[in-house]
């Protein structure tokens, strides 16, 4: 998990003091991963529980089941979301995975042996609690740096600050958008394409405190509630322990100069319920027909690449300028596509290397074509390892020419070396061992810079990270600056570092709403061993591209340009028929 990128620190201070408010010592998994995490780091610990001792006492009497139905029939709060209570029921018999439940309810009794519990019975006022003045100093003498709340209702008054730095919370919702519940709902119901997380420390105002940390992620269903919650949960699960080290290292000042402004809040809701009868049936019923128009039409989304021979740039981020006249579109073999397509100039001619996919075998290998006179009949293999390739970065250095494919289905970024090129590699070296996607590198200074994506296993939450090395095969260094982006719309790499002007440019994948919807260019404003800084400059969308064989252009997420030659990437929506 991401959360092992910042196990360990080489400071020597004493280690944070974390309390955990709990409602039980079952914990939901993603919250027991968090508690994981705390507990191998080298520089904070749980050191209280502090559990809430209303949620295990048993109710005085049980009332009779006519009881129980009239009480239902006369209150609107349980009669009003009984269609959206059975909807849930429904999606987790359809589509339960434990492994992947980011809320299926893990035992931590013996995590939490040995560690002190304190059982306070809170006071209650509507849905918000306070703490009695007994357990709060309990709760002082203990002297925590951080209470986590993974338990109890709304909290207020002096419990929040019980701790030295306060009560930090997870809002499972963009908190610009989404305040309420249940998350990730209205999300599916309103038609977004993201979801957020964000990690905040609690205040007296619902969802206004200081954000430390925040994320978005794509909406992986359209009609699952169960599906769409599994990234957002867990792509934001290492937040906590990212934050603790921080914290530890550089002091809170630090974590107040680098926390998420909130704009005003924009939500269509002043706060988010339940939805009633009338409305889910509505969503509901519109939802399941779109799916099942979808499914009816018998189409594949197909990557195309296109080339053109060019003096001028396509895409000029300085000067946000576009000009996609003159690709022409290369045809792979039947049953097949090309994508992430990538140039390299070598001894007056141009190559291009490509993720040739098999839509029959669901992998790709690494084809090559000399394109220094045009576009040949056929490409040849030139890199096959029984596992998927894709994204084949080809780059010089020492006299030596180099590879550094996407290999995450291995679990690995390789380096290969070119013995016969361009069609003869060996691997050189595992650089790094991990769930990664995308790896785009630049040399600088003397630097060698590794932008790395990281994607959550079984789910589609990425976040970029950057890693540092002395030299190409030297051990990599997790950049201080890390995590480079959380957000699904710009995490992922696009092509090889651009360079216009003297000004770098990092293209990344917008992958909302779709996989590889757009191309978005960052400027690199600062890059060095200790700091790095970027700002968003330029999207060039699926709307740049014309129709191919009458479909219009869902998507675009791949761009380079080497010897004279460009070449970009682009998803349609074709007939079955003709693809495979």
């Amino acid at each position: 998990m991401l959360g092992d990128l910042y196990l360990k620190s080489v400071v020597d201070a004493p280690k944070l003091r974390v309390g955990l408010l709990i409602d039980s010592h079952e914990l939901p998994a993603v919250f027991a991963a968090m508690v994981d995490d705390i507990q191998k780091s080298s520089f904070a610990e749980v050191v209280l529980l502090v559990r809430n001792a209303t949620v295990l006492e048993p109710p005085s009497h049980r009332p009779s089941l006519l009881s129980r139905a009239i009480k239902f029939l006369r209150t609107p709060a349980l009669r009003h979301p009984i269609a959206y209570a059975l909807y849930v029921r429904l999606d987790e018999h359809r589509s339960y995975d434990a492994q992947r439940d980011p809320l299926r309810l893990v035992d931590c009794a013996a995590r939490f042996a040995g560690i002190p519990e304190l059982s306070v019975r809170p006071l209650v006022s509507g849905s918000s609690q306070r703490f009695p003045e007994a357990a709060l100093e309990a709760i002082r003498a203990a002297k925590l740096d951080v209470l986590v709340r993974f338990g109890f209702n709304i909290l207020k008054g002096d419990i929040l600050t019980a701790a030295r730095y306060g009560i930090w919370s997870f809002h499972h919702g963009d908190n610009d958008y989404y305040r309420g519940a249940p998350p990730y709902f209205w999300e599916m119901a309103e038609g977004r394409t993201v979801s957020g997380a964000i990690l905040q420390v609690l205040t007296e105002d619902l969802d206004a405190g200081l954000v430390l940390a925040k994320g978005f992620y794509a909406n992986e269903s359209n009609v699952s509630l169960v599906h769409n919650r599994i990234g957002p949960y867990w792509g934001s699960e290492y937040f906590l322990i990212w934050k603790l080290k921080q914290l530890y290292e550089r002091g809170f000042e630090d974590l107040k100069a680098n926390s998420v402004s909130a704009p005003p809040y924009a939500g269509r809701r002043a706060l988010y319920k339940k939805p009633r009868n009338r409305e889910m049936l509505s969503w509901f019923s519109s939802a399941v027909r779109r799916k099942l128009m979808r499914g009816f039409k018998r189409r594949v989304l197909h990557w195309q690449t296109a080339l053109r021979r060019s003096s001028a740039p396509a895409f000029r981020p300085g000067e946000r300028g576009v000009d996609v006249s003159g690709f022409t579109y290369i045809t792979a073999p039947k049953g097949h596509f090309y994508a992430d397509p990538m140039l390299f100039a070598h001894e007056g001619r141009t190559y291009l290397f490509l993720e040739d996919y098999d839509y029959a075998a669901a992998r790709g290998d690494l084809v090559v074509m000399d394109v220094t006179e045009g576009v040949p009949a056929q490409a040849d293999l030139c890199l096959s390892t029984g596992s998927h390739l894709s994204y084949p970065q080809v780059f010089a250095h020492e006299g030596a020419i180099y590879m550094i494919p996407e290999s995450m289905a291995a679990g690995e970024v390789a380096l290969y070396r070119a013995e016969h090129f361009p069609k003869g590699w060996v691997k050189e070296k595992v650089l790094f061992e991990g769930s990664v996607v995308d790896t785009t590198l630049w040399l600088k200074d003397g630097v060698w810079y590794f932008f790395a994506t990281f994607i959550v296993p079984g789910t589609e939450a990425i976040s970029l990270h950057l890693f540092t090395a002395e030299s190409l095969t030297g051990a990599w260094r997790h950049h201080p600056a890390s995590p480079i982006s959380n957000d699904v719309r710009d995490a992922r790499g696009a092509g090889r570092i651009v360079e216009q002007d003297g000004i770098l440019y990092r293209p990344a994948q917008d992958c909302s709403g779709t996989y590889g919807r757009a191309v978005r260019f960052h400027r690199i404003d600062v890059m060095t061993p200790d700091a790095y800084k970027e700002t968003f400059v330029m999207e060039v969308g699926p709307d740049a591209l014309p129709p191919f064989e009458g479909a219009a252009c869902e998507g675009i997420h791949t761009y380079d340009r080497a010897g004279g030659f460009e070449v970009i990437d682009a998803k349609f929506s074709l007939p079955a028929e003709t693809i495979l």
